[in-house]
């Protein structure tokens, strides 16, 4: 810690005493990309993106970064329906984000490459592929409800790709906002170093309700306070004025500055030189710049989260949003370069600097008009139109048609895409979410086979049969089908064998009822979906072997393989990966002898060709289990003793030969059902627990795991760091005092006991409760409720 002067309220003499005034800049031609080219640099290039719970405020947010920047004339409202980032008939209706929307601005000489990510959990894909690509994030958080649950799922999905976050507490307009508790939450649930770099001003003594809550704010930064006009409601004229000693919010002024030079100078040593060099010991008098600089430099290391303030419906804090994106998160320069892999399972980093193509698709939507529209980030080298690409994921060569800056639904045509930016191929027929391309003439690319690191895609939890209305629509059902899995890997199409019907499963209930609807009203075919059901999973609980033996004639010729395959469960003390064996879907497979043995009986066969053969055919017998047919997990599975018929033995025998031996075997081996386990947290007032508590633990056949209040201090959260959180009563209404912390139920619980809790909680808690869930896994369910789905499933 810095040992500091004493501390003396006097005005900060490094910043103006006049008042600045900064107003909107009027509406102007919105394309950046053609008209300004040359402006936009990589250094001078965010790409970020804006994550956050459901109704934290994301839309309402970037709506007014567009207008202040001057892309709109007018504010999109989300109630009215007229936003730009959320387009589809479907987002209008509901009022939710659904497809995450990209769009580019500029902002003070920089180019803002923007996605709005959606916060509800059934489009946690499209969460995972954007933060997948971009290069710094804007977390907003609610202001009333503090961190969510949601809030913590999408954190930890920006954690995984080490991105730099800013954090936006938002809807501090509304009674029971408290910025100070919002901070504390930040570091106990996020696990993350909070920066205060602005703090809250509060209108406590208007009587209308309607100007109370936030009015202006403090930037801790420059000791300013930082006010929007009252007579401009659209909070286009903003007045900055140096901090005065008289203020009634200069001695807690005083305290965030010299909290954020404290915590400075824990992580960063070059702002310790200036704190006893330039400033001489006071960290009233650290420059505001040098600040600048450090919180950046922690920021892009990930060691801190600057904290700002706002109320983005009153049209309060965006434009200083804007700015500390600019200020304090990366460019595609300051980001670690590209890390790939070859098929030698070789790694290399690609540098942005680097000649050669190399790019990322990392989203596909299909277009009535234009077709398949491919979203890329480029790594290195240019991307240039009309140029011939080659897939290194699915071996094949492709042709640029046109090359699209987005502006939400609307686009404009450009050139090139150079490395470090985000823009949209029309023309691309085979690529999907998570292809790498390259151009179709670097050889070593190809050879290589160079792959950048892959998008992960979730198990779907939820499916339903969809029956097209007459024979006529099956061809066209089927085709939108397969354009919407080619949009949103989660969604997966397959045909039942018994009963031929077309099944889709997804993420949820409302993910399933949005492809109902697109199936409907953007791909007008005549469709209907069946009940909603739970995608389960099987296994077996105990081991078995078995041999199979493959004899078929196949066009005239005949084709014969035999194999033993031996099958046991995964035991909880077994989930380390031994050596040979690979893992998929839960599953542990043995490869490498059989192919080793086979070839030595069979010196005409390739031992990579066997292996590959080998490892098909388990694939495919573990997609179908023997209960109800759906995919098995948490196997341990090993085909041996693989007998070859000299030229009657194809690698197409052999997989068929494995998969028979695999059904076989798990038939042996007591299979049974796994239903997808949920952790669920439930948050409520202290009264209602206990009537939740017996709702989740009886009617749901769940297991409460703990209880928790929102406000709960954790004390294994590096206890001798101390951060700085400002205290509510003193910066907001004294409404906040009557504020009584929410209970936070944590329950693990059957996805198939879920359905419906929405109107259920709201019941039990008279509207006040919320909650949210994840899949963790797949349990065991008892042999009554198994019985039953059984019945239900096959109807008898």
């Amino acid at each position: 810690m810095l040992k500091f002067a004493t501390v003396l309220l006097k005005p900060v003499s490094l910043v103006p005493t006049r008042s600045t005034t900064l107003r909107r800049t009027l509406p102007r031609q919105f394309k950046t990309y053609a008209t300004n080219a040359k402006d936009f640099t990589i250094p001078k290039t965010r790409n970020i993106g804006i994550i956050a719970h459901i109704d934290a405020g994301k839309t309402t947010t970037s709506e007014r970064m567009l207008y202040y920047a001057g892309v709109t004339k007018r504010i999109g409202d989300i109630d009215d329906g007229d936003t730009v980032m959320d387009y589809l008939a479907a987002e209008r209706e509901r009022g939710i984000t659904i497809n995450s929307a990209a769009i580019t601005f500029g902002w003070q000489g920089h180019r803002i490459n923007l996605i709005d990510t959606p916060g509800h959990v059934d489009f946690t894909m499209e969460v995972e592929r954007a933060v997948r690509v971009l290069d710094g994030a804007v977390t907003i958080l609610d202001g009333v409800a503090g961190v969510e649950a949601q809030t913590e799922t999408v954190w930890k999905q920006a954690s995984r790709y080490d991105i730099p976050r800013i954090a936006f507490i938002n809807k501090l307009d509304r009674t029971g906002a408290a910025f100070g508790r919002t901070v504390k939450e930040i570091w106990k649930k996020l696990r993350t170093r909070p920066l205060v770099i602005q703090l809250p001003i509060m209108n406590e003594e208007s009587m209308d309700e309607r100007h109370k809550g936030l009015r202006a704010l403090v930037d801790v930064v420059t000791m300013e306070t930082v006010q929007w006009d009252p007579s401009h409601t659209d909070g286009s004229i903003i007045t900055r004025t140096a901090l005065h000693p008289d203020q009634s919010v200069y001695a807690e002024a005083v305290k965030a500055r010299t909290a954020l030079v404290e915590a400075l100078a824990e992580m960063d040593d070059a702002i310790v030189d200036v704190f006893f060099e330039a400033a001489e010991g006071d960290h009233l008098l650290v420059p505001a710049h040098d600040l600048k600089a450090a919180i950046r430099r922690v920021t892009l290391s990930n060691k801190a989260v600057p904290v700002l303030c706002g109320a983005s419906f009153k049209n309060l804090g965006v434009q200083p949003l804007l700015n500390a994106v600019i200020d304090y998160l990366p460019s595609p320069l300051d980001r670690p370069d590209a890390l790939a892999t070859y098929s030698s399972a070789k790694t290399s980093l690609i540098p942005l600097s680097d000649a050669k193509l190399c790019a990322l698709a990392f989203k596909v939507v299909h277009d009535a008009r234009r077709g398949p529209m491919v979203y890329v980030k480029v790594y290195s080298g240019k991307l240039n139109t009309r140029m011939t690409l080659f897939n290194t994921t699915t071996r094949l060569k492709e042709r640029v048609n046109k090359l699209l800056q987005m502006y939400a639904k609307d686009v404009e045509e450009i050139p090139t895409i150079d490395a470090g930016n985000i823009g949209v191929i029309v023309g691309l027929k085979d690529t999907r979410t998570g292809d790498t391309l390259v151009q179709s003439n670097d050889t070593h690319a190809i050879k290589s086979g160079l792959q950048l690191s892959n998008i992960e895609i979730p198990s779907p939890a939820f499916f339903s049969a969809v029956e097209p209305a007459s024979v006529s629509d099956e061809e066209a059902v089927e085709t939108a089908l397969k354009n919407l899995v080619r949009e949103d890997p989660s969604l997966k199409v397959w045909t039942d064998e018994e009963s031929g019907q077309l099944l889709v499963s997804g993420m949820g209930e409302l993910h399933l009822e949005i492809v109902k609807d697109r199936l409907v009203n953007d791909f007008k075919v005549k469709a209907d979906m069946g009940k909603m059901r739970i995608s389960y999973r099987e296994t077996c609980q105990a081991s078995s072997e078995a041999r199979a033996e493959y004899d078929k004639e196949v066009m005239g010729k005949r084709a014969r393989a035999a194999c033993r395959v031996e099958i046991s469960p995964i035991e909880q003390e077994e989930q380390t990966l031994e050596e040979g064996w690979i893992l998929n879907s839960g599953n542990q497979l043995s490869v490498a002898d059989i192919s080793q043995d086979a070839s030595e009986k069979d010196p005409q066969m390739n031992p990579e060709d066997i292996k590959q053969a080998v490892q098909n055919g388990l694939l495919g017998g573990l997609a179908r289990g023997a209960v109800l047919g759906f995919p098995l997990t948490k196997l341990k599975v090993k085909a041996f003793d693989l007998e070859t018929f000299g030229p009657e033995t194809t690698l197409g025998a052999i997989s068929a030969c494995v998969s028979n031996g695999v059904f076989e075997a798990v038939k042996k081996a007591n299979p049974c059902l796994l239903e997808p386990m949920m952790e669920v947290y439930t948050e409520v007032n202290e009264n209602h627990i206990g009537s939740v508590v017996s709702n989740l633990s009886g009617t749901r056949r769940g297991h409460v795991i703990g209880l928790e209040s929102s406000m709960d201090d954790d004390n294994d959260v590096n206890d001798h760091v101390q951060v700085y959180a400002p205290p509510d009563s003193l910066l907001v209404s004294s409404d906040i005092e009557a504020y009584k912390p929410k209970q936070v139920i944590k329950a693990h619980v059957p996805l198939s006991s879920m359905l419906g809790y929405s109107s259920a909680l709201r019941s039990l808690t008279g509207g006040s409760g919320s909650f949210s869930m994840r899949v963790i896994g797949y349990g065991e369910m008892g042999k009554d409720r198994e019985r039953a789905v059984i019945s239900e499933m096959k109807g008898w």
